[in-house]
């Protein structure tokens, strides 16, 4: 739904790899030339090492233009074991992207297709010639496995031309002629590995972020000193995209005929959005910051974040219902300090203040009008708890999105499970998924019997036949009764037959503890990055074994707790007659936690998921 606008990455200590890493960049400069508020002219020169075939995607050149930005030059040699080639601008492959919204976005793209090791030295140039909001952000390691030898940005202003930045690299500035130069260099950094529970990619990679403070943008000037500039630079975009001719507007309004509150309202129209849209993905930075036009919507049945978003309020403002447009960063809860910038952001959607009577009062709806499924009143994981700037009329305002309690983040199933003296079995689930785990079942009844199965039959670890479904439903249509207390919350039903369920030797059955999916995954070797969790999230499976009536239980395995600091994991398993119930009970705590620590956690989610494994035997009585 959501991808990068620009990256912003931090850097931590750096390591080292035993093995030759997939990709060496040698030498990578990025220069920007800025030459008034409205013209620059940006280059990029690279020299790489390919070694192996997972580094391949170091050796592409990618390069998107657009009708503020156009591909002056292009040139590249190639050496390969097979030799050398030059390449020049005709040998990049070019294409359309967006035809239908912006027909302007070319992509100009290169493969090397050679055996390894290979070496591709290339540069180019492109000409910005309608502004400049945000300079092209620094970021020459993005992958794992690649060593960076040598990295350079160069931004070239008019003296006293302000610009904003932010990096954790310090720039040499020289501002002893008619031009401001800022230089940031960084030098053998060995890369990062991927790894489990890791931190976010742009805290343990190098990068330069930076913008002017006084910009145009497609031949729109404004101001980006702080996040009030520049929600009034963005709301004054807006307001020439709100067309809704008159049967627009009639149109609106019969939809709410009958609603007699806020809410009634908002569903109503939201309904309709879901029904007559769909989103295609038109990124800011080539989507542009403007909206399309609430018409254009209309006609097309489509539009990216910014233009759903604002038809949305538009169509809301029809109905005497005043809403705030928002920018936000899905990856980034916090955005960076001290520094503003249009560039920032990667999202929009739509905060609704609720004034009527009742327990939703003086609540906020956070509106996703790229997936009009999600309930109304539900803050999905993207923006729960993140920072967001609200585009009013005045100006932008700052504010946070509100978290849920971590208590809240829950997958439970309750399982029974009846086992035949042949060893098949009857395994019925009750599920019930909470907040984040719920996303994935908000359109799951809509969808085809067969697929729903496929769907519940991923989580079955043993043999059996297709699960059948019994029944689904949710509370995604209860905001009104809870308000800001209005969690959301999926269950289903299912069952499936297992034939074989439990070994037999005749004289004894081997019983699996649960059917249903268990465990953690671990990381083997030397961990490498700070162990970061961005949400706590709790499991519990709770599974009731009938023994058939010509056995009786022998033995059953033992139970496990173990707490590393930042996940626990634990079990019970009782008898009582000829039941067996077992509880299976794992968290993981959000926070940062020390790479040592990962060394406990693997010892205990081994000795969790060896339990697991483990089987109750019966013996025929």
């Amino acid at each position: 739904m959501k991808k990068l606008l620009v990256a912003v990455f931090l850097l931590l200590p750096l390591f080292s790899f035993a093995q030759e890493a997939a990709a060496e960049i040698l030498d990578y400069k990025q220069t920007f030339d800025l030459k008034s508020v409205a013209n620059g002219t940006y280059t990029v020169s690279a020299k790489i090492k390919v070694n192996k075939e997972s580094g391949n995607y170091e050796g592409r050149v990618v390069i998107v233009t657009d009708s503020d930005r156009s591909l002056n030059s292009f040139s590249a040699t190639l050496t390969s074991p097979s030799g050398t080639r030059k390449l020049k601008k005709s040998d990049l492959e070019s294409r359309a992207l967006a035809r239908e919204l912006a027909d302007d976005v070319y992509l100009y793209y290169y493969q090397p297709n050679v055996s390894f090791p290979y070496t591709i030295e290339y540069e180019y140039s492109l000409n910005f010639k309608r502004g400049v909001s945000t300079f092209p952000t620094f970021v020459p390691v993005n992958d794992e496995d690649v060593k960076l030898v040598k990295g350079e940005y160069v931004i070239d202003v008019p003296a006293g031309f302000g610009i904003q930045y932010s990096s954790p690299l310090e720039p040499k500035i020289d501002k002893s002629g008619t031009r401001d130069v800022y230089t940031w260099k960084v030098e053998n950094y060995d890369g990062y590995k991927d790894e489990s529970y890791m931190p976010r990619l742009f805290t343990i990679v190098p990068y330069v972020y930076a913008s002017p403070i006084n910009f145009m943008y497609s031949k729109v000037e404004g101001t980006q000193g702080n996040w009030k500039e520049i929600g009034k630079w963005l709301y004054d975009l807006q307001k020439e995209t709100w067309d809704l001719s008159s049967e627009d507007v009639e149109r609106v309004r019969s939809l709410v005929k009958g609603c007699s509150t806020q809410y009634e309202k908002i569903k109503a129209l939201y309904d309709y959005l879901r029904m007559n849209t769909r989103y295609v993905s038109i990124q800011l930075g080539i989507g542009g910051y403007k909206p399309f036009e609430c018409s254009k919507v209309i006609r097309t049945g489509f539009g990216d974040c910014k233009a759903l978003s604002n038809y949305m309020k538009a169509m809301l403002k029809v109905v005497g219902i005043e809403s705030d447009y928002y920018i936000v960063h899905t990856d980034k809860p916090d955005l960076e300090k001290n520094y503003a910038s249009v560039g920032q952001m990667n999202h929009a959607m739509l905060a609704v203040p609720i004034t009527d009577e009742g327990v939703m009062k003086g609540d906020t709806i956070w509106m996703e009008c790229t997936n009009p499924n999600y309930p109304l009143g539900y803050r999905h994981e993207d923006i729960a708890g993140h920072q967001v700037v609200l585009i009013k009329e005045d100006g932008g305002v700052l504010t946070r999105c509100g978290a849920y309690p971590d208590s809240l983040s829950l997958l439970r199933n309750d399982v029974k499970v009846m086992v035949s003296s042949t060893g098949d079995a009857q395994v019925n689930v009750h599920q019930s998924a909470y907040l984040d785990f719920s996303e994935s079942l908000i359109s799951l009844p809509q969808k085809d019997p067969k697929d729903q199965s496929r769907f519940f039959a991923r989580e079955i670890i043993v043999s059996s036949n297709e699960p059948k479904i019994i029944k689904m439903e949710n509370n995604f249509n209860d905001y009104p009764k809870y308000g800001r207390a209005f969690v959301p919350c999926a269950k289903t039903d299912f069952s499936f037959e297992c034939r074989n369920y439990a070994e037999s030797n005749g004289e004894r059955l081997f019983i699996p503890l649960t059917p249903l999916k268990y465990g953690f995954s671990v990381d083997r070797g030397e961990r490498k990055n700070p162990v970061h969790l961005s949400g706590s999230v709790s499991y519990i499976d709770s599974i009731v074994i009938v023994v058939p009536p010509t056995y009786e239980i022998e033995s059953l395995p033992k139970a496990v707790n173990a707490d590393c600091g930042w996940a626990e994991f634990s079990s019970t398993i009782k008898a009582d007659g000829s039941m067996i119930t077992v509880i299976l009970s794992s968290k993981t705590r959000k926070g940062d936690y020390p790479k040592e620590s990962y060394a406990s956690f693997r010892t205990a989610a081994r000795k969790y998921n060896n339990m697991c494994k483990a089987k109750i035997v019966l013996k025929r009585k």
